[in-house]
């Protein structure tokens, strides 16, 4: 049978809200869930727009708060109201948590803000706008199709997921308004009002399933605006509740892999649990209020929503050291001599959602690679000036370690394929593989030729001339540098600091050809210890220039992405 007669009922329903023929409870039952399944694919295709449209900003907009409790509050709360996803920003505080740029302490006055301006996609929920459904997706569609730009591309999507999740609530509403009158089912529905806390459970299982309280509460609203009165305020108050802890057992199982974001996690979640059952204990007197303001059902289920994140607000901003101090002791840190599995920190097997995310946590990653390979270098030059040999040895196990962490990153930064990446993110997809590949080359000259050369000169019982060892050390010392410069390069994509590294090459070129002249100076004037240490000594020369060529290989594609931007 074709779609396309289902189509246009479609289409009648939501532009006039014809009724049609009562139907059996399954039959409405699949279309429920049809419509449930177009609320879900609209909250995940926003959050894909919020990302394209956003990018990576939203990530430093979310790194940048205020030490302030109260101004990161009104952050959270500001960034919120225009990147409306929970999922979304939960990701993105746990991120910024996992990479250190905040405590979780301060990260939970964000999120208490960002509950908070997360109700404003409810309230355009429940403000019945579904008849508008057809013209938002109309309106959003040639931004998404037929543009380049990954920002206009991102306002289409953003405004055609509004529209899918409108349509899927008028698909909820008509279709549970055409259920065959059903004893049963009606005692069902009467005989959950008398049972909230379980319907929270419900809810919020339902919640974490779909990874979003907007998509539960939308459920909740569209069964409201059917004409065969399914549900009241006495189903959807529970609903609401569920739903925000829901969330909240969502962010917690996003953040469980690293201690920081484990707090935080654990810090919302109990102040929506603590909310959660002040909320159950007035649920009489609450529902009451809702009654006596004589509002629409859907507008009711808003206001509560609100509410509950009002009240999650004044709890938890007053109490953020109380609350820090009681999950620092439910997570505690663990022992300094307790053994843990080398592995990545920021980057793991979870489904990716947003590529700016993703991009974030490898750069975190690549960043921790840098930092083991410098310090690879610093060991290995301090094993070769006091004949170290155990020294070199842990310098090369800590190859193994980079080697480890190279897989698994370029492992992560290939599934982002899968994600539809855009021209900028793939641009820097590519950066990060390439500064990683030149990481893993620096490793590998490290453990392969540079703790050779220190067994070397111990099996041979050599030292190098003064003049000698002041030369070489002198040359690691500036390339030492030039790979802090390009570290700092890479993560901040400064084309000032990738000339720099350009102009240090060229001396460093210069300075190499120097040192060997002076090494082939002292052996015609017959210096003994550096015809001893001469093979060892050319070597070094060779090898610390090979390292200084991968480390400016970054300023080569910073430059071009300044060029192409």
């Amino acid at each position: 049978m074709s779609a396309f007669p289902l189509l246009l009922t479609v289409g009648q329903l939501v532009i006039d809200g014809s009724v049609q023929p009562m139907r059996p409870a399954v039959v409405v039952l699949l279309m429920v869930g049809g419509g449930v399944a177009l609320i879900l694919f609209g909250v995940r295709f926003l959050r894909k727009g919020l990302d394209r449209l956003f990018g990576a900003r939203l990530r430093y907009w979310v790194q940048r708060i205020a030490q302030n409790r109260v101004k990161a509050f009104i952050s959270g709360l500001s960034i919120a109201v225009v990147a409306p996803s929970s999922t979304t920003l939960s990701a993105l505080a746990v991120q910024s948590t996992k990479a250190g740029h905040a405590s979780a302490k301060q990260m939970l006055a964000l999120m208490f803000g960002a509950d908070l301006g997360l109700t404003i996609a409810v309230l355009l929920l429940a403000l019945r706008l579904e008849q508008f459904a057809p013209i938002l997706i109309l309106i959003g569609l040639p931004f998404y199709q037929f543009t380049v730009a990954a920002r206009s591309r991102g306002f289409g999507q953003v405004i055609m997921s509004l529209g899918f999740i409108f349509l899927g609530i008028a698909i909820i509403k008509t279709t549970s308004g055409q259920v065959m009158p059903d004893a049963h089912l009606s005692n069902l529905f009467s005989a959950a009002g008398h049972y909230p806390t379980v319907l929270v459970i419900i809810a919020t299982v339902i919640a974490v399933l779909l990874q979003s309280s907007t998509a539960t509460i939308a459920m909740a609203i569209g069964l409201s605006l059917n004409q065969a009165n399914l549900i009241d305020m006495q189903i959807a108050a529970p609903v609401v509740v569920g739903a925000n802890v829901g969330v909240g057992i969502t962010t917690l199982l996003i953040g469980w892999n690293q201690l920081e974001s484990r707090r935080l996690a654990a810090g919302n979640l109990i102040v929506k649990a603590v909310t959660a059952t002040a909320v159950l204990f007035l649920f009489a007197p609450i529902l009451a209020t809702l009654e006596k303001t004589r509002l629409d059902l859907p507008i009711q289920i808003a206001l509560l929503h609100i509410g509950f994140n009002l009240v999650l607000a004044c709890i938890g901003l007053p109490l953020l050291a109380p609350l820090n101090w009681v999950v620092v002791n439910l997570a505690p840190d663990p022992p300094e001599s307790q053994n843990q599995v080398f592995g990545p920190d920021y980057i793991s097997d979870s489904p990716i959602d947003s590529v700016a995310l993703a991009t974030g946590q490898s750069m975190r990653e690549i960043l921790r690679v840098a930092e083991i390979v410098r310090q690879m270098f610093t060991d290995l030059w301090r094993a070769i000036e006091t004949n170290d040999q155990g020294l070199s040895d842990q310098v090369s196990n800590r190859d193994d370690e980079v080697d480890l962490l190279d897989t698994q990153i370029k492992r992560f930064l290939s599934r982002l394929a899968a994600q539809g990446l855009d021209r900028d993110d793939a641009s820097e997809q590519m950066r990060q593989l390439r500064y990683l590949n030149e990481l893993e080359n620096i490793g590998d000259i490290i453990d392969k030729n540079l703790s050779e050369l220190v067994t070397k000169k111990i099996r041979n019982r050599v030292e190098f001339s003064l003049d000698g060892w002041s030369e070489l050390d002198s040359f690691y010392q500036k390339v030492a540098e030039n790979m802090l410069i390009a570290e700092t390069a890479f993560s901040t994509r400064d084309h000032l600091l990738a000339r720099q590294l350009l102009r240090h090459k060229q001396r460093i070129d210069q300075i190499e050809r120097d040192f060997r002249d002076s090494h082939f100076e002292r052996l015609n004037a017959g210096h003994a210890q550096s015809h001893e240490t001469s093979a060892i000594h050319l070597d070094l020369l060779t090898h610390i220039k090979r390292i200084n060529s991968c480390v400016t290989h970054i300023a080569y594609t910073i430059l071009q992405d300044v060029e192409n931007e």
